[in-house]
């Protein structure tokens, strides 16, 4: 079976370590009434038995869990359509999703919770009079056109006063950990989250491929160790602000997220089963896929890692046509640096 790899080139994978990477928007005006039917594609699989879920069976699946991950590729317009048709469902269905993003920081949610629920000022100001205008300024996304694929979301939340908040470390503080270390960090620094000292050989070895991969092959040792160090101080402080908005099965906290960060229910995934066991968490992942190739129902193959086995990539897969933009991010960097070259 011909299978199009989960993880071509991920350059942006490694991008958001540190600033984040451009997106192409689909939409200059976001669609606050999207038909969940329109919005399916054309196979939605549970990896564990290879079934074809209809979009009934999948809705059912999404009502039944307390942490929802949507998995995404940053750049594919589809997977933003799909999202905001889960969140206008859950709505519809009498539930009062808590929406995260990894893309909004920490330290900012309290700008997405006034765009979303907050009392407009009484004093005379000569700010923006567009809200989103402003929360766009506040946020620092003035000049990213990737705001049009994260907006209808916040839209939404306004739409239905739902609750938002920022889940990553701010994109300083990633830089610090990515380019000076953990060791460099400030007492003040490392008070912004809690690092959770997880250790897991095959998991680190997994990943450093992939960080490896997605720097085109010319990442150094200690950049590499550095980046996957960063990589597990985002988890943590992603799984730890899940579980601070006290997720529950009417007010489920639904994570926008790159697939990477969930995937073989690691990272976040797993960081958030160590802290609250019993939560109910689905992994729904989005991923493009030559989606004829997927006629046949079997089960999805683990992962296998050295001595580790982990569960298949996503609990629940959603195939999609790819971006419009499916280019190579790694042309042009196909010769290796001197060997005396600085690090990127």
């Amino acid at each position: 079976m011909n299978r199009r790899p989960l993880y071509p080139i991920l350059l942006c994978f490694a991008l958001l370590l540190t600033s984040g990477c451009q997106s192409h928007p689909f939409s200059a005006q976001p669609s606050l009434e999207i038909n969940w039917q329109d919005a399916t594609p054309q196979t939605i699989r549970d990896t564990h038995t290879g079934a074809h879920l209809s979009y009934q069976a999948l809705q059912a699946r999404v009502q039944q869990a307390e942490v929802i991950y949507l998995g995404e590729e940053h750049d594919n317009p589809h997977h933003h359509r799909l999202q905001s048709a889960i969140v206008q469902q859950l709505v519809q269905q009498g539930k009062r999703p808590i929406l995260g993003f990894e893309f909004f920081s920490r330290d900012q949610t309290a700008w997405l919770m006034q765009y979303s629920v907050g009392k407009p000022s009484r004093l005379p100001t000569r700010q923006a009079a567009d809200p989103a205008q402003l929360l766009r300024q506040r946020l620092g996304w003035e000049n990213r056109p990737d705001w049009e694929n994260y907006y209808p979301l916040l839209a939404l939340a306004r739409q239905h006063g739902l609750t938002v908040f920022g889940a990553d470390l701010s994109e300083g503080l990633r830089v610090r950990l990515t380019r000076d270390g953990m060791e460099a960090l400030t007492p003040l620094e490392r008070s912004s989250w809690r690092p959770s000292a997880f250790v897991h050989a095959d998991y680190q070895q997994w990943m450093r491929e992939r960080l490896a991969h997605s720097h085109c092959g010319m990442a150094s040792e200690s950049l590499l160790e550095r980046l996957y160090n960063t990589w597990l101080a985002r988890n943590d402080a992603m799984a730890e602000a899940i579980v601070t908005m006290q997720p529950q099965i009417d007010s489920p906290v639904l994570l926008i997220v790159g697939a990477g960060h969930i995937a073989h229910n690691m990272g976040i995934y797993e960081r958030v089963a160590a802290l609250r066991p019993e939560l109910r968490q689905l992994n729904l992942g989005m991923s493009s896929f030559e989606t004829e190739s997927f006629s046949a129902t079997a089960p999805w193959p683990p992962l296998q890692v050295g001595a580790s086995q982990f569960p298949p990539v996503h609990e629940l897969l959603w195939l999609t046509p790819p971006s419009p933009d499916d280019s190579d991010p790694c042309a042009g960097w196909s010769t290796p640096p001197p060997a005396n070259a600085p690090e990127r």
